[in-house]
């Protein structure tokens, strides 16, 4: 096993274990350079435990292959043995079996008024977000989970398997908090929320707001960095219709994500064209919408 934080840091490889939502615990995160220029995502990933790699994007990688894309002219070998811990990485055999079941954030409860008007103000009923997504609130006694509006991610048969949170503050970091990799009941790379609510059609948005604003129907693939575990379950829906944010990088993600699911039985449309993103529709642009794809 190497040290790969000092690697990183001597090396001068922008790296990071918490602050982004692709952060987990035992996990550093670093730009992938080989689904993107390696400039930008965190979206690769080193285990700490086992020294293996993954990427959210493009799946599973070795170092000797992230350091032969990162360094040129620099050999690889005498690098790896310079930061050589000595130290085994576990096998997969070693590593501890997921959770059957996972604890929700401490001293989560019901709604409160600080909620509700974060709720309000942003055009939601919380009331039927109570009802329909099971929405819970923490104040200030939940540690790095105090003050946001929780919401269960659950799988397809509606087992609880994660926790996400909404920071209510526009300056608390992270935006949207999730239950640690290792606490987990799934594989994070299957997270999608609001699957349990799909029947055939499934409208493919990036996040829970968004998925609160749509209604039924629509599943959060939380953020617009797709996995290929994700999309593997979207394409058994025959009519899948994808409706990411408006920005330019959020709508390549989403052609590439349709050119993904496209291959296989059933019909794959994006929907663009919005001017905004779609947690931020009003209540009757998103019924519309809806209504319009058939849900």
């Amino acid at each position: 096993m190497i040290d790969f934080i000092q690697l990183c840091d001597d090396k001068g490889i922008a790296h990071m274990s918490e602050g982004h939502h692709h952060c987990h615990e035992g996990w550093v995160q670093v730009h992938c350079p080989f689904c993107s220029d390696g400039t930008e995502g965190w979206h690769l990933g080193w285990n700490e435990e086992h020294g293996a790699m993954n990427c959210w994007r493009c799946g599973r990688h070795t170092i000797w292959e992230y350091l032969h894309a990162v360094f040129l002219r620099v050999n690889i070998r005498e690098l790896l043995q310079q930061y050589e811990t000595g130290r085994p990485a576990l096998t997969q055999k070693e590593q501890s079996p997921r959770p059957t079941f996972v604890d929700p954030p401490p001293n989560c409860d019901r709604l409160k008024l600080t909620h509700t008007k974060y709720l309000i103000e942003r055009g939601f009923d919380p009331k039927k977000l109570r009802r329909e997504w099971g929405l819970k609130g923490t104040a200030g006694l939940s540690g790095e989970w105090s003050w946001r509006i929780i919401a269960p991610i659950r799988d397809r048969m509606g087992q609880v398997v994660a926790y996400t949170g909404r920071a209510l503050g526009k300056q608390m970091k992270p935006r949207w908090k999730t239950t640690s990799n290792e606490k987990m009941v799934q594989e994070p790379r299957q997270l999608i929320y609001g699957i349990e609510k799909v029947m055939e059609s499934v409208l493919v948005v990036e996040g829970p707001s968004d998925v609160w604003r749509m209604g039924p129907g629509a599943v959060g693939v939380l953020g617009i960095d797709w996995t290929e575990e994700q999309a593997s379950i979207l394409r058994q829906f025959p009519r899948r219709y994808i409706m990411f944010d408006p920005q330019i990088q959020a709508q390549s993600r989403a052609q590439g994500l349709a050119e993904w699911l496209s291959p296989f039985p059933g019909v794959t449309e994006v929907i663009d064209g919005l001017k905004c993103d779609p947690g931020d529709l009003s209540q009757d642009e998103a019924d519309n919408i809806m209504r319009e794809l058939g849900f």
